[in-house]
């Protein structure tokens, strides 16, 4: 439950605040706590309030700054100006209710007494009517103070383009993915066309690559100038079979692309070998799998360069599109800056082409501050992956559904996709008039896409990717989604697959 805590509330808990009920339950989690900023002065002038109690407050609740506008609103009000102010934010923000000596003074709004916000969460829980599939805002309230903490630190500067923020941001994802060098870039599908460009890929030449993935992918190969060569995947992973891609290698053949689907790399000891031996390049498309692993080494420090996508449904996503590339390699390290500034080496100078492929400030701010939190919601996540593998298999679904199995430690779980077979678009159809947010990831394989039609390809040529196309479906299982709604989730696919 989020609630905003009125000024009224907030003075008399400080009072005591160590055996205060409702900040006890902030404290536990049980509920998340706002405080609009305008209440900081006026719990300030209460005699009994130092400001180290006001920090130490600061500590269990997130802050709710208004905009002008937000003020603007309240102040033209036939309420008061804190009332209004605070029915208005209690909107605005989607919080369940106000917190409040005085309920009575609020009105079209939920607004609860202490004690009845204790009631509140005591009571048995409501029945889980609805799960989205994501729900970024749900985590807001973790991360709001840190991120506009940054973003306004930007705002101030002026310094919205590359500089000390994204600097800053490359050395710790860096640091992350275990990589000696990171570049920030424009977008995932950015930091795919880039890394083909820093190896000099372009007419005639080949990249070996997954069917089973996004557009991305391929498309970034195309806008290279380059040839996409397709082979199929794996049937339990989903990822590219190694075995395959020997038998793709042309004297064209200038790079590979395994795609770490959904969070779990792709079988990289072999591809790397099979590199090493031919002389290819290897870009890992790990848009997918930031905090992933192949045996104790991280996504993104396996091949000769990692892009990564800060598109805002990824495990680390941004408030807008994003992405990066990790590399060992000084030589391509360098390449990569300069590519991304129009091929500039100094400025206004360009020997090489490039493009804009620049990082701004704002991205790098919301992903710096997301990236304190990313170990602890990768966990979450694949906490809730356990949970469903012990849910599906308590309710006896295991015949009727594949699950999605960690070959390879540590999958981060950007997508929990079963294999439910011929009856996946029944089953969609169903949990969705539930209300229950499921995907599919992806209804048409890249070769049989109507603008590869060129490559030559025919429905057939990749079969476990055409059927992984026909048969997977994603559930909810970012580190929002609580045990309750996957219970439900569970529920409903045994309601469909099994009936009452």
């Amino acid at each position: 439950m989020r609630i905003l805590l009125d000024a009224d509330c907030l003075i008399q808990a400080l009072k005591n605040r160590a055996d205060s009920a409702v900040l006890n339950l902030c404290r536990q989690k049980r509920c998340q706590g706002w405080v609009a900023s305008t209440s900081i002065p006026v719990i300030l002038e209460s005699a009994e309030v130092s400001e180290e109690d006001v920090q130490s407050l600061l500590r269990d609740l997130a802050v709710l700054t208004p905009t002008a506008h937000d003020i603007d609103l309240a102040l033209g009000s036939d309420k008061p100006f804190a009332q209004a102010l605070a029915a208005h934010l209690v909107k605005a923000s989607g919080l369940d209710a106000v917190v409040t000596l005085s309920p009575e003074k609020f009105s079209g709004i939920t607004a609860l007494t202490p004690d009845q916000l204790q009631e509140k969460l005591d009571a048995p829980p409501s029945p889980v009517e609805e799960v989205r599939l994501l729900d970024i805002t749900a985590s807001y309230h973790q991360i709001l103070n840190a991120v506009e903490k940054e973003m306004a630190e930007t705002i101030r500067s002026g310094y919205f383009i590359l500089g000390p923020k994204v600097s800053r941001l490359e050395e710790r994802m860096a640091d992350y993915c275990q990589t000696k060098y990171a570049v920030g870039v424009s977008s995932g599908t950015d930091a795919l066309l880039i890394a083909l460009m820093a190896l000099g890929v372009g007419p005639g030449d080949e990249v070996i690559t997954s069917p089973y993935t996004f557009f991305a992918t391929a498309g970034s190969i195309i806008r290279a100038g380059a040839k996409p060569v397709f082979v199929d995947v794996n049937d339990i992973t989903f990822n590219i079979k190694p075995e395959h891609i020997e038998r793709c290698i042309t004297p064209n053949t200038k790079a590979i692309i395994p795609v770490h689907l959904y969070g779990q790399c792709a079988d990289m000891d072999p591809i790397l070998q099979l590199a090493r031996d031919k002389g290819l390049a290897v870009i890992e498309d790990a848009a997918q799998a930031i905090g992933s692993e192949y045996k104790g080494r991280p996504a993104g420090s396996l091949g000769d360069m990692g892009c990564f996508s800060f598109f805002p449904a990824k495990n680390l996503g941004g408030f807008g599109d994003g992405g990066l590339v990790t590399t060992n390699s000084e030589e391509i390290y360098k390449q990569l800056k300069i590519i991304r500034v129009h091929g500039s080496e100094p400025k206004y100078y360009h020997k090489v082409m490039g493009g804009n492929f620049r990082l701004d400030a704002l991205q790098a701010d919301a992903v710096s501050a997301k990236l304190n939190f990313l170990e602890e919601w990768t966990e979450k996540r694949r906490k809730n992956a356990q949970i469903y593998h012990q849910l599906f298999k308590d309710s006896a679904l295991t015949p009727f559904v594949q699950l999605p199995p960690e070959v390879f430690s540590r999958h981060v779980y950007n997508q929990y996709v079963i294999r439910a077979g011929n009856r996946r678009d029944e089953l969609r159809t169903f949990l969705n008039e539930k209300r229950i947010g499921c995907e599919i990831y992806y209804p048409v394989p890249l070769h049989l896409q109507d603008c590869f039609k060129s490559l030559g390809y025919k429905s057939g040529d990749f079969p476990e990717s055409e059927k992984a196309a026909r048969e997977t479906l994603a559930l909810p299982i970012s580190h929002e989604v609580d045990h309750a709604q996957q219970e439900y989730v569970v529920q409903m696919i045994h309601r469909f697959f099994l009936g009452e």
